[in-house]
């Protein structure tokens, strides 16, 4: 007897989950398609995800400082937390980078355990979303960063300067 074994590709994968038109974020995503969020993440379709080495960290990091509003989202455990906001420029001190200002948004990375950042767009809930996704060394996001909105719309100065990082900075 001879049987035929299609095994299905993870940008296949994803391509079929991104169908579905469910609220997708990477976490959801990778738990759905059984990989991590960058290998998610590069299994996206063309022109929906870039990366740029952990090395460019603050560079990022206060490009984004620029951009007029701002949500970093932190997810753990099956919990997001949102701060939105204008992000804060920081520096590097006692092996991190320490957030500086006296807004929502305050602590300490440990910018050398990025290893790579992802700039993302994928829509989310019917809107266009534009997002920097921060991973460590196994490829679990961080922490990102999404561009700003108003009324629902992303902010056309934010994702301007979000196309120009991603232009500059991505391969």
């Amino acid at each position: 007897m001879n049987s035929c074994h299609y095994e299905e590709t993870l940008a296949e994968k994803v391509a079929a989950a991104l169908e579905q038109k469910k609220p997708w974020m990477l976490a959801s995503l990778a738990g759905e398609c059984g990989a991590t969020e960058k290998e998610v993440a590069m299994a996206l379709p063309e022109g929906m995800c870039a990366f740029t080495d952990g090395e460019n960290f603050t560079r990022v990091w206060e490009s984004l400082g620029e951009w007029e509003k701002a949500t970093f989202i932190m997810q753990h455990e099956g919990h997001v937390i949102e701060i939105a906001c204008r992000i804060p420029v920081g520096k590097t001190g006692h092996g991190y980078y320490n957030i500086m200002g006296e807004g929502a948004l305050g602590g300490h990375i440990k910018a050398d355990a990025i290893a790579d950042i992802a700039f993302l767009s994928l829509p989310f809930m019917g809107l266009e979303s534009h997002s920097v996704q921060f991973f460590n060394g196994e490829g679990r996001v961080v922490f990102s960063i999404y561009a700003g909105r108003e009324k629902h719309v992303i902010i056309p100065s934010v994702k301007e300067a979000f196309l120009r990082l991603r232009k500059d900075l991505a391969a």
